[in-house]
């Protein structure tokens, strides 16, 4: 029996081994980079593979990497079989009599001394040689940033270049980047000139981002023909000037800026931008060289008082989010289809957007606790089709039974309501929130109850379908709907189906609530999982 287990075995592998070579990389695309380096064990066929295999992952571990345990001699022994096992791969490819092609490069490594460093620029002299496409490297867990060799700034096969916390402040000559499309700064210590000499050694750049840099001052993007998203935030920078006829996507998050020059850009579509500098003037200047902006986000705009969209404006999602000096907000828009808000909610607000699909409002604590100015608000964006309340404080979770019993239902037309809360949904007390989100959307076809995605671990989610039959009244004039132009769901249910991701609400008390408020209730399902 052992003899044929054997048999099979090694019969089993001669048929994998024979596969075409790209059908062996496809595999080994799904490994990490050392399991496919022990592929190399199993036959002279897999190691003839590896050698030719285009993409190489080096990635950090937090223990390897870790500041605080440099010295540690576990991590020191880690740190050198790494060193070995990187060179092994490195000198196992340099035998070959012609320099396979390397598609892509990740090198996640942080920097101890002089040593490792000349260990770096022998692997980045390879990659080069070996006419890499796309490079990846983060230079991380210690005070020494890593000063990019110019040879990574002239090489013509790259298309993609992501350098995180590393140096360019010695790079003498021009920079010749003629084939890269995507470019990713984090962290990188950089001058004004250089990064000007960067931009302009970039001429097929598509997509552009530039995040946390230092030495950076002024930031002119223009000569860029062909990139569409554009990404600059915390930056510290003073001046920003951009210039880009193709752009599509434009990210701006800067808060110390005192100049920003948009020079019109006729093909933007999406512009989020925070930063002191936006004003009603600033805004009415600028969306008018905007003709196809379809997509505007506003993000702590504090000097911002003012806002007015009219219809001949392109938008078609708007967000104001944590604007706190707004004190007028005038819509006029049919094309609008979608309203994120969040903010101080005693202002001036008119909304008339008859093509309203999604709004959202989020609250946060620094706006205080429920009161009737924000239940007066909610009902301005009442006429949307789908809304969401986004409540960030415990303390907020549930609406005052005052305020339900002396004020009207704010969007009693909203047919989809999605309530997003802290988790977990285990700490609230289900009929409390039912009672509250009932009482909003009297007459909803969807409610869903999630918790905010803090992490996979932490999520939940409860969704309610409802379908209604023709009311019934048991009174003339039953209290829980005076203030309405129809009944409510308690006159009018007729079947609710519940999902429940977790299964961590009680299935009694749900339909107890139910059968208890809601006399014409003909049918009630449960259910645990099947919804994310």
């Amino acid at each position: 029996m052992d003899s044929k287990r054997k048999r099979f075995t090694v019969d089993d592998d001669d048929r994998i081994s024979e596969l075409p070579e790209d059908v062996l990389q496809n595999i080994l695309s799904f490994l990490p980079t050392k399991q496919v380096f022990q592929s190399t064990l199993l036959s002279t066929r897999w190691k003839h593979v590896w050698t030719t295999f285009p993409v190489l992952k080096f990635d950090k571990t937090s223990v390897l990497w870790s500041s605080e345990k440099k010295n540690d001699p576990e991590v020191k022994l880690k740190r050198r079989n790494f060193y070995k096992f990187l060179n092994k791969c490195l000198r196992l490819r340099s035998r070959q009599s012609r320099r396979p092609h390397i598609k892509h490069f990740t090198l996640e490594v942080s920097l101890q001394n002089h040593k490792s460093k000349s260990l770096v620029d022998r692997w980045i002299r390879f990659m080069v040689k070996s006419n890499v496409e796309e490079l990846i490297f983060f230079f991380g867990g210690s005070r020494i940033r890593y000063p990019l060799p110019y040879s990574v700034l002239v090489a013509k096969s790259l298309t993609v270049l992501t350098l995180h916390y590393l140096k360019l402040d010695s790079i003498r000559g021009d920079i010749n980047l003629p084939s890269l499309k995507r470019l990713s700064l984090l962290g990188v210590y950089a001058d004004n000139q250089i990064i000007q000499n960067l931009i302009f050694g970039c001429p097929m750049i598509e997509d552009m981002g530039i995040s946390c840099c230092e030495g950076i001052k002024c930031l002119k993007i223009f000569g860029l023909p062909k990139v569409m998203k554009i990404l600059v935030q915390n930056n510290h920078l003073d001046r920003l000037e951009l210039e880009a006829s193709n752009l599509h996507d434009l990210c701006i998050n800067e808060g110390r800026l005192s100049e920003l020059n948009l020079l019109p850009l006729r093909n933007l579509r999406k512009l989020n931008i925070s930063t002191p500098i936006v004003t009603e003037k600033w805004l009415d200047h600028n969306l008018s060289g905007l003709p196809l902006l379809e997509n505007l986000e506003l993000v702590f705009c504090y000097m911002l008082e003012r806002i007015k969209l009219s219809s001949h404006h392109h938008l078609k999602s708007l967000g104001l989010m944590r604007c706190q000096n707004l004190v007028e907000v005038m819509i006029d828009s049919s094309k609008l289809c979608r309203l994120s808000y969040s903010g101080n909610t005693a202002i001036s607000f008119s909304l008339n957007a008859s093509g309203l699909l999604d709004a959202e409002y989020t609250m946060w604590s620094s706006y205080g606790p429920w009161d009737a100015a924000k239940i007066e608000f909610l009902s301005k964006m009442g006429n949307s089709k789908v809304f969401k309340l986004s409540i960030i404080v415990i303390q907020d979770v549930i609406i005052p039974k005052e305020l339900r019993e002396t004020l009207p239902s704010p969007l009693y037309n909203v047919k989809h309501l999605k309530l997003s809360i802290p988790p977990p949904l285990t700490r609230y007390k289900i009929k409390e929130l039912l009672d509250g989100l009932l009482w909003i959307s009297p007459l909803p076809d969807m409610l869903v109850i999630e918790s905010c995605r803090e992490s996979d671990h932490d999520f939940d989610k409860v969704a309610f379908e409802f379908s209604y039959r023709k009311p019934i009244y048991k009174e003339e004039n039953p209290s829980c709907c005076k203030f309405l132009p129809f009944p409510c769901w308690r006159h009018c249910l007729k079947t609710v189906k519940i999902e429940s991701l977790k299964g961590h609400v009680d299935r009694a008390i749900l339909y107890k609530y139910f059968s208890e408020n809601a006399k014409s209730l003909e049918n009630f399902q449960f259910h645990v999982g099947g919804i994310a």
